[in-house]
């Protein structure tokens, strides 16, 4: 098994009693992580897929049914895991009598998907109950097995950190990142690197997704409008998205384009980067870029890329929220000339780095510049697939190869 950094966070004593929510793609590895911590933790048999009908009907009769598996004869709090637990009819109502009855004994572990971030936006019985943390495909630093240490997370400025980056021994992972521009990082392809298996595991992975998870969990009934939508984004990641011209092709109005992007990120397929405009001349107000979480199907290699440093950004700044409690976010800036940083990385609501990524090695573009002095004088990292690249520029601009930087 690939040691998950998330590990280390989510189930760490600071969160106290608190549910730990862990969300994200279906196959990231949920699940594995999961009984991992229950074996660790010699809890191996509280684990319980509510797919199962037997878990099901065990509940029924006692709402408390897994304290039977429970030896109270040790001291120790025990950590059990209800997976799928979100198919259950009012299954809020279910987590919020369990956790209230058994919180100061058990440590209770939640896994799924869009469900569980969805109930965000509705009347939330479990309000003070859980913590969300998120699970997202493999980044480059658990491939290589790099230990985990909190100095991988940043503490001041972007400056000290990249100098941090620059500081580190070259080490390998050209080749890792290689397999994984090819394979993508969800676990079991990632793994395998066989191409037959991967285009076979593609093929399945959409079908169940958008024909159980987001037939079972949504209204929408013409799911093939979804299939045909999400069949198009991959020649459109890394531009601004038209809503009224992927209506045109697929024949529905842009409220309902709207409704199934917003509908492919709930569950994880794609997420969207909105254009940041603040101090930035002539920026773009509303357009949003859009990437998927298996990059694998962006056919075109700066494209793919790209894509691919979208989600090291995405899901590095996702664990560096979840273990400091700071905000880190993620932008892009564009103007109406078309000058374009592919990435802003927002600090607690603030401007913090610009990340823009290239295929080769070349200076760092002017424009880049302007808009780093235009946030605040941060700096600007270029980023490329070129081996061997580790450049300061100037004062605020850093040129670096992606092994480098993710590594």
């Amino acid at each position: 098994m690939i040691d998950r950094y998330l590990e280390r966070i989510a189930f760490a004593d600071d969160w106290g009693r608190q549910m730990r929510f862990i969300a994200g793609p279906r196959q990231a590895g949920k699940t594995t992580l999961a009984k991992f911590l229950l074996e660790k933790a010699g809890s191996s048999k509280l684990y319980y897929l509510w797919d199962s009908r037997v878990v099901r009907e065990r509940y029924k009769e006692n709402e408390l049914f897994f304290t039977a598996d429970i030896d109270w004869s040790s001291k120790d709090k025990y950590w059990v895991c209800f997976d799928e637990v979100h198919k259950y009819p009012k299954w809020k109502n279910v987590l919020k009598g369990v956790f209230d009855q058994v919180s100061d004994d058990c440590r209770i572990i939640v896994t799924g998907s869009a469900k569980l971030d969805i109930l965000k936006r509705a009347g939330d019985s479990l309000a003070g109950r859980y913590f969300t943390f998120h699970l997202f495909p493999l980044i480059l630093r658990e491939v290589k097995s790099v230990a985990w240490q909190s100095s991988l997370v940043p503490d001041r400025s972007a400056a000290d950190y990249l100098s941090m980056v620059f500081s580190r021994e070259p080490g390998s992972g050209a080749g890792e990142l290689e397999a994984m521009l090819e394979f993508g990082g969800f676990p079991e392809p990632f793994l395998s690197q066989n191409s037959r298996f991967h285009r076979k595991w593609q093929s399945e992975y959409i079908e169940t997704v958008i024909r159980e998870d987001i037939g079972l969990l949504t209204r929408i009934i013409d799911r093939e409008y979804i299939f045909d939508l999400y069949s198009l984004l991959p020649e459109m990641v890394g531009s601004p998205i038209s809503e009224s011209s992927l209506a045109s092709h697929i024949q529905v109005s842009p409220p309902t384009i709207k409704n199934y992007l917003r509908r492919l990120e709930d569950f994880y397929l794609t997420f969207s980067l909105r254009p940041y405009s603040r101090n930035i001349k002539r920026s773009l107000l509303r357009a949003s870029k859009c990437y998927l979480y298996d990059w694998t199907k962006v056919v075109n290699r700066a494209a793919r890329f790209e894509n691919y440093v979208a989600c090291e950004l995405k899901a590095n700044l996702s664990l560096w929220s979840d273990l400091t409690g700071e905000k880190y976010e993620l932008f892009y800036i564009r103007n109406k000339e078309k000058k374009e940083s592919d990435f802003l990385i927002l600090r607690n609501k603030s401007p913090w780095l610009l990340v823009e990524v290239k295929l080769s090695d070349t200076s760092v573009e002017r424009h880049h510049v302007d808009a780093s002095i235009a946030l605040g004088e941060i700096p600007v990292v270029q980023v490329c697939l070129e081996r061997g690249v580790m450049v300061q520029q100037s004062k605020r601009c850093f040129r670096v190869s992606a092994d480098r930087f993710f590594g």
